[in-house]
């Protein structure tokens, strides 16, 4: 069995560990890890790219041979006329030989071929390892494809619905004599263009929704936007481009090939030198009848052979390698510039549309308000139509740039993880769920979780309302010792849950920044402890609450205390971190390990 088969698979292993694995989720929602695991194997270019590599290792079974002698069976029946002295006679021979021919030198061609089939065969894997990888990121580009759509196309419905509200609102007006009739064409014709707009969208849902089908089998159900967890090294780019040329697949099994066919100008410079080879045989058996004058009936040959070959077959062998591995090489350095200027290109895009990820959001939130408003003022006689369409228009582009910039996010890092060969692996570990909250792709004024604390609106409290009995203060109570214990415990994991996905510190630091420096500081806290005292919590509403504390902090080489607010928000019944911030109690001191 091929020794690089569990490799493939591998996935298929992992897909039935995905629930021990404890990928997290959204009841019903089908986890992108799983998905690329389950369907991996089943793409015609993987399967492709495995049969290229049981090819390349049976090529290196075969030169390997050449090192091995060769036996040879050599067996005669002949009847002939012959004729001795003039007299006439049949003559019939049954002879047997046996050979064994050994190749002792032959100006080591036989090494470089071999050096050059295992460095082939090595490029054959890692290209197995690029495909892998590249089919995983085409699978997390569709899968946040139909996520994408399916949010746009909502937030579309909601904006339809709201201009068919004012079509008939209009049309009222227009009867009653009002405002003119040209009032009524102008709103059908925004009205038309919103469901223009719609038909090209669903067209465009049924092609990704094809496409997840035919890439999984199954149809595209429940699916919710993925994201994947950054790390500091992801945030340099000397790093990122350092990283790039040692893992990345194609790049690598570029240089193979160019060792490869280095290799092969060995090979080739050998066909110059001299071929010894040793041969031995044997006669096993003679019985000629009749027996001619004089006959050899058992014996043993020893030759030694010695080929110098001439002519300029083998100079030209010897050039064209030459020129094959230079060939090699600067497909190889061209590929190194392009993945280099491909990488930063997508870090490059990467990093601006996380600064900008906030500002998408306040734009949805500042839209929403203004469509809203236009169209009181609009009923109370102070805004046209024109006004409110125009509000319409900008809150549903503003809702549909939020969705296909977290969408395009989650892509870009996929792209380049693939480029680094660690998507596969980061999908099992770094992966997470990140819904853009409902509120934002909704026609009415909301918040995003990360500013309900701060905010001045007051959301729709009938969404995710307390149910009668519990307690929202008691929730948010308990769910403050869980943030302490998971900090305490050094469970990065565990304590990022507690906080909404696009949690932004007070500083104004990016998300990715600030996951960054928490992870760092938890894993590299030695025996820390956190003791809250002088706990106070006020429930905003159903949705909101806030807790004030002191807070003791203490490590083996670190210890402050602080006075802290944290800001709680439900989403999806969750109780989570959606504003936090710190206000020094005392100078924080440095404690001298005893």
């Amino acid at each position: 069995m091929n020794r690089h088969l569990p490799s493939l698979f591998k996935a298929t292993l992992l897909s039935g560990l995905v629930a021990t694995l404890g990928f997290p989720t959204i009841a019903g929602a089908e986890a992108l890890p799983a998905v690329v695991e389950r369907v991996l194997l089943q793409q015609p270019s993987v399967r492709s790219a495995q049969a290229l590599l049981n090819a390349a290792e049976s090529q290196v079974s075969q030169v390997r041979s050449d090192y091995l002698p060769t036996a040879s069976l050599g067996y005669r029946n002949s009847k002939s006329r012959d004729e001795t002295q003039g007299v006439p006679f049949d003559r019939t021979v049954r002879r047997g030989d046996a050979t064994l021919r050994w190749n002792l030198f032959n100006g080591g061609t036989d090494f470089y071929r071999l050096r050059a089939t295992k460095l082939g065969r090595d490029a054959a894997e890692t290209d197995l390892d690029e495909v892998l990888e590249r089919v995983a990121a085409e699978i997390t580009e569709n899968y946040a494809d139909v996520v994408r759509l399916r949010q746009t196309i909502n937030s579309l419905d909601e904006t339809i619905i709201r201009q068919e509200r004012l079509k008939q609102l209009v049309a009222e007006r227009v009867n009653a004599g009002r405002i003119p009739p040209a009032e009524l064409d102008l709103a059908s014709l925004r009205l038309i263009q919103s469901r223009t707009l719609l038909g090209q969208l669903r067209s465009q849902l049924t092609t990704a929704e094809y496409r997840y089908r035919l890439l999984t089998g199954l149809p595209p159900e429940q699916l919710v936007l993925p994201a994947i967890s950054r790390t500091p090294q992801e945030a340099n780019t000397s790093q990122l481009i350092e990283r790039l040329h040692e893992r990345n697949p194609r790049l690598r099994a570029a240089l193979q090939r160019v060792s490869a066919r280095q290799a092969e100008i060995g090979a080739a410079r050998g066909s110059f030198m001299p071929s010894v080879d040793l041969e031995f045989s044997k006669r096993l058996n003679n019985n000629t009848n009749p027996v001619p004058v004089t006959d050899s009936d058992h014996g043993n040959l020893l030759r030694v052979n010695l080929d110098i070959p001439l002519g300029g077959k083998n100079l030209a062998r010897h050039s064209e390698a030459i020129e094959r591995h230079e060939a090699a090489q600067a497909d190889a350095d061209q590929l190194s510039s392009d993945l280099s200027r491909e990488i930063i290109d997508i870090h490059g895009q990467l990093e601006e549309m996380a600064k900008i990820d906030h500002l998408l959001e306040q734009r949805v939130l500042s839209a929403q308000r203004v469509a809203a408003a236009y169209e009181l003022h609009f009923e109370a006689g102070r805004r046209s139509l024109n006004d409110v369409s125009i509000a319409q228009d900008d809150l549903f582009e503003a809702q549909r740039n939020l969705v296909e910039s977290r969408a395009r996010q989650t892509v870009l890092q996929a792209r380049l993880l693939s480029l680094a060969g660690e998507l596969r692996e980061a999908l099992r570990t770094r992966y997470h769920p990140a819904p853009i909250a409902p509120e934002l792709l909704r026609s009415l004024p909301a918040a995003p979780a990360s500013m309900l604390a701060a905010s001045n609106v007051v959301p729709d409290t009938s969404i995710n309302a307390t149910p009668p009995g519990q307690s929202p203060v008691a929730d948010v109570e308990a769910r403050l010792g869980q943030w302490a214990e998971a900090w305490g415990e050094k469970k990065y994991e565990a304590y990022r849950a507690l906080y909404v996905s696009d949690f932004q510190p007070s500083s104004r630091r990016s998300t990715a920044a600030w996951e960054a420096e928490r992870q760092q500081r938890i894993n590299q806290a030695i025996s820390p402890s956190i003791r809250i005292e002088s706990l106070k919590s006020a429930a905003i509403d159903g949705n909101r609450v806030s807790t004030r504390f002191v807070q003791h902090y203490r490590s083996e080489n670190f210890s402050d205390t602080v006075h802290k607010r944290i800001d709680w928000v439900r989403i999806n019944g969750q109780w989570q971190i959606s504003n936090e911030t710190a206000r020094p109690r005392m100078p924080v001191k440095a404690v001298s390990a005893h």
